[in-house]
């Protein structure tokens, strides 16, 4: 019985330790994260507070491990000022991928754009840097997706926010960025007006790509 005890441990042991922090249930992590903005800062986050916010399985509590990693919790499990900085729907986002990139540096400095990477590219990442069991890694690589659709990662990232005091153009969508030395992507329309219209139509069409495009209330 010994030996085979023996053989068991090396099995256990035989992945080595994962690197980066994953939750057991990952979609419950995304959901939280998604959640943060829309109610006020706890005191603490712990079991019951999670459990007042609507997470009862017993294995949502692994997102606390996760949210200490990323600096959103001290390790006593109080918000951290980057918690309260997420907080903001403005700058939330890019407060994030900065923590993530903090703890991802190896991954984004291996992977471009690993926020919208391919599955396949992530695990390739994950497999050779991850450590732990297959199962393990699958949850590396889920937790990371789950923090990263509530993140910005910088003027490459087409999620990336734009800074209004840069005095540039806002890409498509809107969004704004943190850092105004980024560099910048200027987007000229070309606009070909119908014939045969009332001015009222043709400001009708200038208000609408004015809302759609570049998010302004002319």
């Amino acid at each position: 019985m010994a030996k085979q005890s023996k053989v068991s441990n090396i099995s256990n042991t035989a992945y080595g330790t994962p690197k980066y922090p994953y939750a057991a249930t990952p979609s419950s992590l995304g959901r939280f994260l998604g959640l943060v903005p829309t109610k006020p800062k706890p005191e603490k986050v712990n079991p019951p507070m999670l459990k007042a916010w609507g997470f009862n399985n017993t294995n949502d509590q692994s997102i606390l491990r996760v949210l200490r990693a990323i600096d959103l919790l001290t390790p006593t499990r109080e918000p951290t000022k980057n918690y309260e900085e997420f907080m903001q729907p403005t700058k939330g986002p890019a407060v994030l991928g900065k923590q993530i990139k903090r703890v991802y540096s190896s991954l984004f400095s291996t992977v471009t754009n690993p926020g919208n990477a391919p599955y396949d590219e992530l695990k390739s990442f994950f497999n050779t840097y991850g450590g732990g069991s297959e199962k393990v890694v699958q949850l590396q690589i889920q937790t990371f997706k789950a923090m990263a659709s509530h993140a910005t990662f910088g003027a490459s990232d087409p999620l990336e926010q734009f800074d209004e005091s840069s005095g540039g153009n806002p890409p498509l969508g809107g969004g704004t960025s943190g850092n105004s030395r980024d560099p910048m992507i200027r987007i000229d329309l070309h606009i070909h007006l119908p014939e045969n219209k009332t001015k009222v139509d043709y400001d009708s069409i200038l208000e609408s790509i004015a809302k759609h495009i570049y998010r302004k209330n002319l």
